[in-house]
């Protein structure tokens, strides 16, 4: 039986203003449930607004009244109609219905045979029918209610832009919803009004009066959200930003830490432990701070995206009316994302520590210094009693109650010339030259003798002392060693032979993956360096490689990556056999240098001599690209982590830069001295960035992903040149070397 129709202007997801537009849009979107993998049937949106099919949630359910989610896991409420009383997802019902009335042949979806005719649709079954399943929707009563339309009458509404499919009323049944409770924020059914929504106590219009004033507000929804994502994508940035200068200020200040102590020399060597401790503690109570406002900022910025497109969605497939079914949803959701406003203090952010080296030279013993920031006296220790070298026992003097604060608010200790140092907001009130040059000229006093500081003046000794930077020098770093178990590969063209091992990958199956260069092939082995296969030929045909470089693998399929070098300039797939898939590339791509997949599938490369990365999907499409020229002097590799960050080792910059997906540069990791000459880069299961190089010896220096210097290792024997590395997942490191060798190291 066909239902009744409405007529309403033309300002309904049928009648956009840009065909083409809609059109691509519509191919984009999923038509397939994300828990059967089958296309949507009775499509139904949980209040988190992500959607499934109406059987899937109803597997999954556990509860009567209630259902998780099972991409947030966010618990939802259900009505006494349970799943079916949820609201469905009608931009995927009409978009699977425009899909549908394009294909030349339809069956039936209601049968279970699957091979009659379909010659309607019913809207509440989402199935389309053959005449024996409309005889059976007219005649059981289990279908009594169900709105049927025959496809000449479907396509007639979607010739007719003006015609707009009803939407019934859920308290009665064969009403149709063509009002607008401005009191409530419902659509309501002319019952509706005599029985919820009197006339006089609700104030309500005729859809086609007030339809399109009510989309044009969820709209402007969506432009107040955008804005309010990019303010907090800023504000993220400025936090990220801040958070780098803070761990400078970091740095810098445990310098001056092991700087002061050298005037102290082993007597003061357990103060130094305590204000080193104090240190990270300020540091690591700020950075923890960060890291959750962080996350929380993200957290609301992919919130605010999913909610964009799911509403962008909606008003280029929905009718005004479906529209206006999430109305209320989408107005508290929304109102909640734009009254976000995270309490920021970047300006408290400062942490420093200030020597005074004339207290220390006119002998001054017991107090090091304490640790300040900003507006607060974080941590505050007992002096130690120290032995002199006469003999003499140092009095303790206790501060716990010696302080002052100054207009700021700002804790002082009193005494300030018992004050070895201190850590303070700005380091402009001392600058180096001051610190050493009201200091005594050439001696040290302490009780009844006298030691003599160095034949330098003062100021070069600063001099010599503040040149080193952030980190030590690399011959100040005490680098554990480690040996090779397993070797294998030697010059030559047959199995188990390189003539130039340029690129080095491992799958999950802890399979190394490897491009012999000049030998245009892949060649796989096990983790002990036991041949397996091989695959690929010189040529330019599918299948045929020519000077394969680099190769990575996509962690969830197993296919290998593949990136070749001059003439081509291009990228391969092949899935874990060494089947040909695909290729692409060759007409955007001009120097790939270092290649790497990350956890959606993606493709980044990284090409050297044009500076620029390229970010392609799996199937060739250029997901995003950038030039980083001013920040890179000689990429040749890169990884990426899960949040969407990029690391690229540089040769000739001694360190590794890190950019996000949009190009822009967020930090280095790693410096001349520590660094150098870089080969690769890499990220342990544990998440710390490994830079390997092979300068003097085979050397792989540990950070956290923000920088900080973990551990450094060293090979016992030296290499020739390297070529690239790669992790196994057990800790070990694989290195192609140009001795047509591939060596595994143990780091962990």
């Amino acid at each position: 039986m066909a239902s009744p129709t409405l007529s309403l202007p033309e300002s309904t997801a049928f009648s956009t203003t840009s065909a083409s537009a809609d059109h691509s849009l519509q191919e984009s979107l999923p038509t397939k449930c994300p828990l059967c993998q089958e296309v949507y049937t009775i499509p139904k949106v949980l209040p988190c607004l992500h959607t499934f099919c109406q059987h899937c949630l109803e597997k999954i359910q556990e509860s009567p009244d209630k259902i998780k989610c099972p991409h947030c896991q966010e618990e939802c409420l259900l009505t006494t109609q349970g799943v079916s009383g949820l609201l469905s997802d009608y931009a995927i019902s009409n978009i699977l219905e425009v899909n549908a009335m394009e294909a030349t042949s339809l069956c039936c979806t209601g049968c279970r045979t699957k091979e009659n005719n379909a010659v309607a649709r019913c809207f509440d079954c989402a199935n389309f029918l053959c005449s024996n399943c409309v005889m059976a929707h007219q005649f059981m009563h289990c279908f009594e209610g169900h709105r049927v339309l025959t496809l000449g009458e479907l396509q007639s509404s979607k010739d007719d832009r003006k015609l707009e499919k009803p939407i019934f009323c859920s308290c009665h049944k064969y009403e149709i919803l063509e009002f607008f409770c401005q009191t409530c924020n419902v659509l309501i059914c002319k019952d509706c009004i005599i029985t919820e929504h009197p006339k006089g106590l609700h104030n309500f219009d005729h859809l086609a009066e007030t339809g399109h004033k009510q989309v044009e507000f969820v709209g402007s929804l969506i432009e107040d959200s955008r804005l309010k994502k990019t303010d907090l994508q800023n504000l993220l940035k400025t936090i990220e930003h801040s958070s780098n200068n803070y761990q400078i200020q970091y740095e810098k200040a445990q310098n001056e830490i092991k700087d002061t102590h050298q005037f102290y020399c082993s007597v003061l060597q357990e103060r130094k432990k305590e204000i080193l401790k104090d240190l990270d503690d300020a540091f690591n109570s700020k950075i923890v701070y960060l890291s959750l406002l962080g996350q929380n900022i993200q957290e609301n910025i992919d919130k605010t995206h999913e909610m964009c497109d799911f509403v962008e969605k909606m008003i280029k497939f929905s009718s005004k009316t479906e529209i206006l079914m999430f109305k209320q949803l989408l107005t508290s959701k929304f109102q909640k994302l734009v009254g976000f406003n995270p309490a920021v203090e970047l300006n408290t952010l400062d942490l420093k520590f200030v020597s005074n080296y004339q207290t220390i030279q006119i002998g001054v013993r017991n107090t090091f210094g304490y640790l300040r920031q900003n507006s607060e006296l974080l941590v505050e220790t007992k002096p130690q009693s120290i032995a002199r070298p006469n003999g003499v026992i140092g009095s303790e003097r206790s501060h716990q109650n010696g302080h002052m604060f100054d207009s700021n608010g700002i804790s002082k200790r009193s005494g300030s010339t018992n004050t070895f140092g201190s850590f303070l907001t700005n380091l402009g009130d001392l600058n180096s030259y001051e610190k050493w040059s009201s200091a005594p000229s050439d001696i040290f006093q302490n009780g009844s003798e006298t030691f003599p500081i160095s034949s330098d003046t003062l100021f070069d000794l600063s001099s010599k002392l503040f040149s080193s930077s952030i980190f030590p020098l690399k011959s100040q770093i005490k680098r554990q060693k480690m040996i090779y178990y397993c070797k294998f590969g030697e010059f030559g063209v047959m199995e188990g032979q390189f003539t130039e091992p340029s690129g080095v990958a491992v799958n999950v199956q802890s399979d190394i993956i490897v491009a012999d260069t000049n030998n245009h092939r892949i060649q796989i082995f096990d983790k002990e360096g036991r041949f397996k296969f091989q695959f690929g030929e010189c040529g330019k045909r599918d299948g045929q490689l020519l000077y394969p470089n680099r190769v990575a693998v996509v962690k969830a399929s197993g296919d290998i990556i593949v990136t070749e070098r001059s003439p081509t300039h291009q990228i391969q797939i092949y899935n874990q056999y060494g089947q040909f898939v695909r290729k692409f590339g060759a007409n955007i791509l001009q120097h790939p240098r270092g290649v790497t997949v990350d956890n959606k599938g993606r493709i980044i490369v990284v090409e050297c001599k044009v500076m620029r990365v390229i970010i392609f999907d799996l199937l060739g499409n250029v997901h995003h690209k950038f030039g980083c020229s001013k920040h890179l002097e000689f990429p040749n590799g890169v990884v990426v982590n899960d949040k969407q960050e990029i690391f690229i080792s540089d040769n000739r910059a001694h360190c590794v830069k890190v950019f996000n997906y949009e190009g822009i540069f967020l930090w280095q990791i790693g410096r001349e001295g520590i660094t150098n000459y870089p080969i690769g880069v890499c990220i342990s299961p544990l998440g710390e960035i490994l830079v390997a190089d092979n300068h003097n010896n085979f050397n792989i220096t540990i950070f956290t992903q923000d920088g900080q210097l973990v551990s450094a290792l060293e090979s016992k024997v030296k290499h020739a040149q390297c070529f690239d590395v790669a992790l196994v997942d057990d800790g070990s490191v694989v290195l192609a070397s140009k001795d047509y060798r591939l060596y595994v190291y143990r780091f962990l």
